[in-house]
This record gives C-alpha cells, sequence and structure tokens, in this order.
C-alpha cells in the first residue's frame, strides 16, 4: 500500500492547478460581466401604474413618468441617491412620450386624442408643476417625442397617422406635417448632421429624412428588427434601436448594422450625453423583463430584472443611477463602473469555462501513467485480471469435483464395479 503521506503530496500538487483554474474562471468572468445591486423605493402611486415613457431633467433633479393608467405624470425628487415622491400631475387623459426641455425648464407630454401638454418645471416659479398651456397637434394620435434645443423644434410621431409633425415651442404652433406613408414610433433629431431619424416596425427600419425640405433621404433596413425605440449617440453617428427579438446597432454614416441579444425584445430607448450610456428597456414577463445599458459605443455593460410595466428608463447622470418602474414603485441601480474589458480578457473568460475539466481529464491521466510506470520500475505487475479469473475458476472447479465425489462416490477406472 501506498504511504499516506506521498499519496495526498502528489494529489495536492496535482489539484493545485486545478484551483488555480477555477478561481481564474471566477475572476476573468468578474471581469467579463458587470453585477449591479438593485435598490427597491416604495411608491404605492407608482407601483399602481403603467408607464410607456421616462425621463430625467438634470436641471431640476427630477424623474417624470407617464402612467397611462390613471392620466398622470408622475414626479420623483432625484436630488439625492435615496428617490423621494413628489406628486401626481392630472393631465386629463393618457401620456404617452415624454421630452424634457431643461434649457427652457418645460416637460412635454404626448397625450391621446392629439394633443401635448406643456409642464412648467422651474423651481419657484408661480405654475411650477402645472400645465400652461396644451398644443393642438392637429392629428388624431400624438405618440413619442423628441425635443431640440439646437432648433426650438418639438418632434412628434403620430403612429398609425404615418408621419411626424414639428412644433415650433416658441409660438407653441404646429409648423409642419412630414408624411412618411408608413406607420411611426419615435422621432429623433440628430444635431451633427441636422438630420431627422424615425424608426418604423412596419418597414424594419430607420428613416432619414431633412426636416427643411421634408424629404427622406435614406433608409435603414434591418432585417427582422421591427424597431420601435430609437436613440442617437451624435458624437460616434451611433443609432441604438428596440428591436422585436433584439437590440439594433447602427452606424449612420455607414449603413453597417448589427443586432445583439444581450437585451432582447426591448421598447424604449434613450441616450444620455453627459453619462455617455444608451439606457434599454425590455418589458416581458414576470421573470425575464430587464432594462440594458450600454456604453457609447455600443457595447453592452450590463442589465437587471425588471418587471412587465417598464417600458422605459432613465439615466439620472449625476449620481450614475439608472431609474425604472418596479413592483413595489421605483427602482434604480448603478451599472459597473469597471470599464468595458479589451477583448482578449474576454476570449479568456470563454477558455475559463473549459479549464477546470479539461485539467481534471489531465490529473486523471497524470495519475494513471504514474500508476503503470511505478509498476513497470518494480518489475513485477503481479498476477492481473485475467490470471486471478482463472484462477478462481480452476479452484471453482475443483470444489464442484469434491462435492460430486461426496455425493456420487469418487469415480472408478474403466474395467472395476462397484461393490455389491
Amino acid at each position: 500500500m501506498k504511504p499516506a503521506g506521498p499519496l495526498v503530496a502528489a494529489l495536492w500538487a496535482a489539484a493545485v492547478p486545478m484551483l488555480v483554474a477555477a478561481g481564474g474562471a471566477v475572476l476573468l468572468g468578474a471581469c467579463t460581466s458587470c453585477q449591479s445591486t438593485v435598490r427597491q423605493a416604495a411608491m404605492p402611486v407608482v407601483a399602481a401604474g403603467t408607464f410607456d415613457g421616462v425621463v430625467a431633467d438634470p436641471a431640476s433633479r427630477q424623474l417624470y413618468l407617464a402612467d397611462g393608467a390613471n392620466n398622470n405624470v408622475d414626479v420623483v425628487d432625484i436630488s439625492t441617491a435615496t428617490p423621494q415622491f413628489v406628486r401626481a400631475l392630472d393631465v386629463t387623459t393618457a401620456p404617452h412620450g415624454l421630452a424634457i426641455a431643461s434649457d427652457t425648464h418645460l416637460l412635454y407630454v404626448a397625450l391621446t386624442g392629439g394633443e401635448v401638454a406643456v409642464i412648467d418645471t422651474q423651481y419657484g416659479s408661480p405654475r411650477y408643476l402645472q400645465v400652461v398651456t396644451r398644443i393642438v397637434a392637429d392629428t388624431p394620435e400624438v405618440d413619442l417625442l423628441d425635443y431640440s434645443a439646437q432648433t426650438k423644434r418639438l418632434f412628434a410621431s403620430t403612429g398609425p397617422g404615418r408621419g411626424v409633425i414639428a412644433i415650433d415651442t416658441t409660438t407653441n404652433k404646429m409648423i409642419r406635417r412630414y408624411a412618411l406613408g408608413v406607420p411611426t414610433e419615435q422621432p429623433r433629431y440628430n444635431p451633427v448632421d441636422g438630420l431627422l431619424y424615425v424608426s418604423s416596425p412596419t418597414t424594419s427600419s430607420v428613416i432619414q429624412f431633412d426636416p427643411i425640405t421634408g424629404v427622406a433621404t435614406r433608409d435603414y433596413f434591418i432585417k427582422g428588427c421591427r424597431p420601435t425605440g430609437l436613440a442617437i449617440n451624435p458624437a460616434k453617428q451611433l443609432a441604438v434601436t428596440a428591436c422585436g427579438g433584439s437590440t439594433g446597432l447602427l452606424n449612420l454614416q455607414t449603413g453597417a448594422h448589427e443586432v445583439t441579444r444581450a437585451v432582447a425584445a426591448s421598447d424604449l430607448v434613450t441616450y444620455d450625453l453627459a453619462a455617455d450610456r444608451f439606457i434599454i428597456a425590455a418589458p416581458h414577463g414576470d421573470k425575464d423583463s430587464m432594462v440594458g445599458v450600454f456604453d457609447g459605443s455600443g457595447t453592452f455593460i450590463g442589465s437587471v430584472s425588471a418587471t412587465p410595466n417598464a417600458h422605459a428608463a432613465a439615466i439620472d447622470s449625476a449620481h450614475g443611477l439608472v431609474y425604472t418602474v418596479g413592483a413595489t414603485g421605483l427602482i434604480s441601480f448603478l451599472p459597473s463602473a469597471c470599464a468595458p474589458p479589451p477583448d482578449w480578457i474576454k476570449f479568456l473568460g470563454g477558455l475559463s469555462v473549459f479549464a477546470v475539466p479539461l485539467l481534471a481529464a489531465a490529473l486523471f491521466l497524470f495519475l494513471y501513467a504514474r500508476r503503470l510506470m511505478r509498476r513497470a520500475s518494480r518489475g513485477d505487475d503481479g498476477p492481473s485480471f485475467h490470471d486471478l479469473q482463472q484462477q478462481d475458476l480452476a479452484t471453482e472447479r475443483e470444489r464442484m469435483r469434491a462435492f460430486e465425489d461426496a455425493v456420487l462416490g469418487p469415480q472408478l477406472s474403466p474395467g472395476m464395479h462397484p461393490e455389491p
């Protein structure tokens, strides 16, 4: 029998690489995925709502949520890391999209029936958090909004109205209707090229057109995407779209695009310039709804579980917190501060998954080969399994012969006869 000490030493020497590989797998996994801690803030009014739009205002440090179930815009103070519910603003009919104008301290709310409510967000104003006017959009439906501080224009999609309208926010008048001939979702103004982009799930494309001439200049077809939400990082000329079963990344200069399932079947997308983050909400069932975060280059950072009511999310760039609707009110999380790892670390992270089983197989082969070598060095292999089997058979035959002799008597030689 092999002494216990050398055996333990051999096993330990072989197990150390396995432990190192396992630790490496854990560390590499931590480097290639960012986990976040989700905080719950109980707000019964928010928990009871259904929300289609969520925006954060960096000027007023408040979060606004369009509650379509209760015809309200809920206001939450996010000036600290602990959000506080402020009030619910009655807007008479169900709100849809929201757009914040931080430069003029106004919130625009798209309403069912074709109106846009304008709410004063200037703290200390006599009409603070009140509807100061309603803009008649001259269309049966106003859906999602986008505000351009550069042009002082508010752009609104008309959904089944098959187009986009432009509103002059200095006069609160609709000044242009762009008939695109297809149902539209999210409009986005690009301050770099001065063009307007709008998503259309019917054509599975993003349509580019000139807001001055109204002429469509390009159609970015993304096969199988059926985009709804849309956001643009003007510095990178990168658009991120919410697709029916994935998330689309679109280069607005070249038209090149790709899809990722890191966040699947998302709804609305927003981009925050100060944080340089895309925030994507993907409402599904109770177990697979999520909110995902991409950096300004389109690299996936991480995601957290959400509720089916989380159709939109927003980020507070001052604290870096992402907010969306939760089961008990509002949830917030801080995406990991670690920079996206380089590709070689991601590659090693993938290989580390196979390191432990491969080292286990190598350990088995090592110990087996070592045993054979030691037996060969002793020059005495001992009886093999076949030899032991033959010995057992011979012993069994002798035992059966003795048993027959005891029962039947000894076997007689030819010519001999038993005694009478």
